[in-house]
């Protein structure tokens, strides 16, 4: 009995060192999911909505120079390679809110589709912030990694098609400027959790993890708005370490409430992709910041038309800020531009002081 033990140990021995036998310690099925961190939630209204304070989960700026150390080309998009069965399907539920200007405040509720083997294939990606925002290559292969990943587009199809059939809605349909602010509300209401790690969730995780900070949830949105055929561009605040979406605009805005960002051919506003603020609306962190670096995504042409009417509620709010009579806890909906001035004309706060809402 002995030296039948000895002779399969000799044996088993053999096959190790030959290579005939391998252990798998980690299936590259295995989705590898890190779960998030929750942060405080970020302050609003006054805060978060009409522009003032701080911003929540802002990067440090060493993030701008964390890299992988992978030695790949940095000059190139870097695509996913789909991990396990390209059949299998998990399912993500989203309900937000949004008030379009004919029908009022109301809760929508959709199912987005998540292939897995994407998913699992996005778990392995190392993908962080180009070492400048001034190199144009480097910001366009690091755009296009999530633009133009081939393992992306039915992640974006499916998102589109549940926005698209929401776009419809007892006989009325959302007008291109009420469709913009759809999908913003959309994505600034899909929970804001920092992420610690220099990795950047792909939009694919974003979705499936129901979860992103705002470096993370702008390369969502500025690729739904991209598609849908949206003139935005990505918007680098080196100095920040922090990334946004821009959209165009064509109207002139009478005054500092609202920053203008230009490459000296199109003008763009600031959407915070993080939390609920209207569009146009800059925490004070970015009036102070270096201009930021712009790269458009897509080839779309459609502008922002009422940003001039977002302007004059932004305005209010700030002032009714300055006297005192709204505060973070203010509850203000930025997905309901129409309601709040309303609620701003019919609270009289602003009866002996310059008040636009009031004016409509």
């Amino acid at each position: 009995m002995k030296s039948a033990g000895f002779f399969v140990l000799l044996l088993c021995g053999a096959l190790f060192s030959c290579g005939c036998v391998q252990i798998i310690i980690n299936p590259p099925g295995f989705p590898g999911a890190v779960a998030p961190v929750a942060t405080t939630a970020p302050p609003e209204p006054g805060s978060s909505l009409s522009g003032q304070g701080s911003l929540p989960g802002t990067i440090a700026p060493a993030a701008m120079v964390s890299r992988t150390g992978t030695g790949d080309n940095e000059s190139l998009p870097r695509f996913i390679v789909p991990i396990g069965d390209l059949s299998r399907v998990g399912h993500r539920t989203f309900t937000f809110n949004y008030a379009s200007g004919y029908g009022g405040p109301r809760e929508y509720t959709f199912r987005v589709p998540v292939n897995m083997s994407v998913l699992y294939g996005a778990r392995q990606m190392r993908v962080t912030l180009p070492k400048t925002a001034q190199d144009p290559a480097e910001v366009q292969a690091y755009i296009g990694t999530f633009e133009s990943d081939p393992a992306m587009e039915e992640l974006y199809d499916s998102v589109i098609h549940e926005l698209r059939n929401n776009r419809y809605h007892d006989g009325q349909y959302l007008s291109d400027d009420e469709y913009l602010e759809f999908i913003v509300a959309f994505v600034q209401q899909i929970p804001y959790v920092e992420n610690p790690s220099y990795k950047r969730r792909y939009p694919v995780e974003v979705i499936y993890d129901k979860a992103g900070d705002s470096d993370e949830k702008s390369l969502l949105l500025v690729n739904l708005l991209a598609r849908e055929g949206y003139d935005v561009a990505l918007l680098v605040f080196e100095d920040l370490g922090y990334e946004s979406t821009g959209i165009r605009v064509v109207s002139e805005i009478p005054d500092s409430s609202m920053k203008v960002f230009t490459d000296k051919n199109r003008e763009y506003v600031f959407i915070d992709a993080g939390v609920p603020r209207f569009i146009g609306s800059v925490p004070d962190i970015f009036k102070t910041a270096d201009d930021p670096a712009i790269y458009p995504v897509g080839n779309g042409t459609k502008s922002y038309g009422p940003i001039n009417y977002v302007w004059m509620v932004v305005a209010d709010l700030k002032k009714m800020e300055e006297l005192g009579k709204i505060d973070r806890h203010t509850p203000i909906n930025a997905w309901d531009r129409t309601g709040t001035c309303s609620w701003i004309k019919n609270s009289k706060i602003l009866l002996n002081a310059t008040c636009y809402c009031c004016d409509m």
